[in-house]
């Protein structure tokens, strides 16, 4: 079967939309062929609980897992019951749901070929291995250079704050300072924002929904926020993410760093389209990933 990172024909017919197990594993099916390609482990886990930091915690719908220091040995983890609870919070919506999966499968690919990224770009500089001790270590301080870069602006730092709210579903988040005091809170470190702003922007530029918009009418579900004129939480995350579209060609011009990391994931998304093409046995004209700016 024929898979398509970002665009792709839908594989399931109207029996099979509504049981959001089958789609979930025809998505997680699809999207593990895409992954093998790159080297990158996928795995479903059951867990109901996740210890972090010694603490029981709610397990997250996925994550991007790497070696500490060396940023090796990336593999992503869906966690299968707190997938399972989307589809009640959507309505049953079979369309809607396969959607939210495949946002968020698309969004930890793009996380995880960040990450190879940065590692492979480290490990074959000998000035950054001079410089940095380890590839987390160059990971996390161009995460913060990007931030310094786009806060040069009003525009940059506006955008900045807009991409912030949306990710972690925080309104309050009205300054740098506060943005940086959540990452620390939330991640143990200031800057990681970066890597979910760049996550975002690349499934702007490759014309996709971002994983917030795709949560659809699930945020409006045991969710209390001030929506003002917008009505619902889905019409407002529309709105905020309309804006950051506005702005990502500029984002782009104001940081070096931003763009260069960008390019790098799009060249890597664009092969992985062209071997999916080959696999269908359809005809593609290479895209340069500098064109794929809307």
């Amino acid at each position: 079967m024929a898979i398509s990172y970002l665009h792709g024909p839908e594989t399931a017919g109207m029996a099979c939309e509504v049981n959001p197990k089958i789609i979930f594993f025809e998505e997680t099916r699809r999207f593990k062929i895409a992954s093998d390609a790159l080297g990158i482990k996928f795995s479903v886990s059951r867990a109901r609980v996740r210890r972090r930091g010694g603490k029981a915690r709610k397990p997250p719908y996925f994550a991007c897992c790497y070696n500490v220091g060396n940023l090796g040995n990336v593999n992503i983890v869906a966690f299968f019951y707190p997938l399972m609870a989307d589809w009640e919070l959507m309505d049953k919506d079979g369309e809607g749901y396969r959607q939210r999966i495949r946002s968020a499968l698309r969004e930890e690919m793009i996380h995880a070929i960040q990450v190879m990224a940065v590692r492979d770009r480290y490990q074959a500089s000998p000035e950054l291995r001079q410089r940095f001790k380890t590839a987390e270590a160059y990971y996390e301080q161009l995460l913060g250079r990007i931030i310094d870069e786009l806060a040069t602006t009003q525009e940059g730092h506006d955008a900045v704050l807009t991409a912030a709210k949306l990710y972690y579903e925080d309104w309050t988040i009205d300054s740098l300072e506060k943005l940086r005091q959540t990452d620390k809170r939330l991640h143990g470190r200031d800057g990681y924002m970066a890597s979910e702003l760049i996550r975002q922007l690349v499934q702007i530029r490759f014309g996709e929904l971002t994983s917030e918009e795709a949560k659809g009418k699930a945020w409006d579900r045991y969710r209390l926020f001030s929506t003002g004129p917008f009505g619902t939480t889905e019409n407002l995350l529309k709105s905020m993410a309309a804006k950051l579209r506005q702005a990502a060609p500029a984002l782009v011009s104001l940081s070096p760093a931003l763009a260069e990391t960008l390019a790098e994931i799009e060249r890597t998304i664009c092969t992985l389209r062209q071997v999916d093409a080959a696999r269908a046995g359809i005809v593609q004209k290479p895209v340069a990933a500098t064109v794929l700016v809307s």
